[in-house]
C-alpha cells in the first residue's frame, strides 16, 4: 500500500473509531449509572425540645445510632454512639460533659475526640445546621435503584 493511501485511510478511520469508542462508553455508562453518595438533609428536632447538655437519640439513614447534644444556646452536635474501639455504645455524661464507653473506659469530649482509653480514632460526627429553631442533620446516603 502506498504511503499516501495509508495516511488517507488513517485520517478517515481514526476519527470514526474514536467516535465509536466514545459512543460505546456513553452507552455502557447509561446502562449502568454511577451510584455516588448523596448528602441528605433531615429535620430532627426543635431547639426548644432539647435542653442544654441534654441528649436525644436518633438513627441515621443506615440504622446507626447517633446522639444529639446541645452544648450551648445555639450549638448542637450530632455524634455517633458507636465506639470506634470495638463498637460498644457510648453514653453521654452530662455532669462531666463527655461521652463514655463502658466496655473499655474510653472517654470522648463533646466533639467526639478521644480523650483517653483504647479507641483509635474519634467518634463519627454529622454536620448539623440550625435554621431558626429547627435542627437539621446532614447524612451521606446512597441513592436507591429507582433514583429517589
Amino acid at each position: 500500500m502506498e504511503r499516501r493511501k495509508f495516511l488517507n485511510s488513517v485520517a478517515i478511520f481514526v476519527p470514526f473509531g474514536t467516535a465509536l469508542v466514545g459512543f460505546l462508553g456513553m452507552g455502557i455508562r447509561f446502562i449502568t449509572p454511577y451510584k455516588r453518595e448523596v448528602e441528605r438533609r433531615i429535620f430532627t428536632i426543635h431547639l426548644d425540645e432539647l435542653k442544654l447538655n441534654a441528649t436525644q437519640q436518633f438513627q441515621d439513614l443506615r440504622g446507626k445510632d447517633l446522639m444529639l447534644v446541645r452544648t450551648s444556646d445555639r450549638e448542637v452536635k450530632a455524634i455517633s454512639t458507636t465506639c470506634t474501639h470495638l463498637g460498644c455504645s457510648v453514653h453521654w455524661q452530662a455532669d462531666k460533659k463527655q461521652f463514655f464507653c463502658p466496655c473499655h473506659q474510653g472517654i470522648f469530649d463533646t466533639n467526639g475526640k478521644v480523650v483517653s482509653g483504647p479507641p483509635p480514632r474519634s467518634l463519627d460526627s454529622y454536620r448539623v445546621e440550625l435554621e431558626g429553631d429547627n435542627v437539621f442533620i446532614y447524612f451521606m446516603d446512597k441513592p436507591s435503584d429507582n433514583g429517589i
